[in-house]
């Protein structure tokens, strides 16, 4: 078995991000700051404080308060409830899900794989439940330093299938327990629409453990 070298990862990286570039309707920068707690019997509890700009970088989206607490079932299996508190110019909005993940190592390689079930909430409108699948492939390139690449579908409770994002990216850990990631997400939302919306993402996320 050939292993991938860093060249080759960039090469790949490169071609997606210039294939999925093409005909984009927005770009969009995601930036957060978050923390993790080891809790006892197995539990976990998560912050992440989030800021959204839209309009090609120009204007304010949103910002993103979550909150998560995690219980590791056995290695590798996970099962969460996350819930997020998001203000906009005009609107607030409220989401409360359920997930759960499997991550499976074969070094360097590893495979994630999440689903979740989530509803929002908002001032006199009603919103169906979402299903998100998700799936991550992690390399490990040192022992810092980890590319990585996922594919996630969105679909209605009718199976209806609403958007999909592809991304790409590299987590690097730091010193003192903390951890950085940079990121690019090709996402295509209201696929039911004529025209769906074509948004580009760049983002970057700081992470650190108490």
């Amino acid at each position: 078995m050939v292993k991938p070298t860093r060249i080759n990862i960039g090469y790949f990286l490169l071609y997606l991000f210039i294939q999925y570039s093409f005909g984009i309707d927005d770009t969009h920068t995601w930036t957060s700051i978050g923390f993790e707690k080891n809790l006892p019997h197995s539990l976990s509890l998560e912050f992440e404080q989030e800021l959204r700009i839209k309009d090609r970088l120009s204007t304010f989206s949103q910002t993103i308060s979550e909150v998560s607490l995690s219980y590791k079932v056995i290695d590798g299996l996970n099962i969460s409830i996350p819930y997020r508190y998001a203000v906009f110019d005009d609107k607030i909005k409220q989401r409360l899900s359920f997930g759960a993940s499997y991550k499976y190592n074969f070094n360097p390689i590893s495979l994630k794989y999440r689903t979740k079930l989530q509803r929002s909430f908002e001032k006199e409108k009603t919103h169906e439940y979402l299903i998100r699948n998700k799936l991550i492939i992690e390399y490990k390139l040192s022992r810092k330093i980890e590319p990585f690449f996922s594919g996630e579908l969105f679909n209605k409770s009718n199976n209806e299938l609403d958007e999909y994002r592809v991304s790409f990216g590299l987590a690097v850990d730091l010193p003192r327990k903390s951890s950085i990631k940079i990121f690019y997400i090709f996402k295509k939302e209201d696929l039911t629409k004529t025209n769906p919306d074509k948004i580009n993402v760049f983002g970057l996320s700081y992470t650190f453990k108490l």
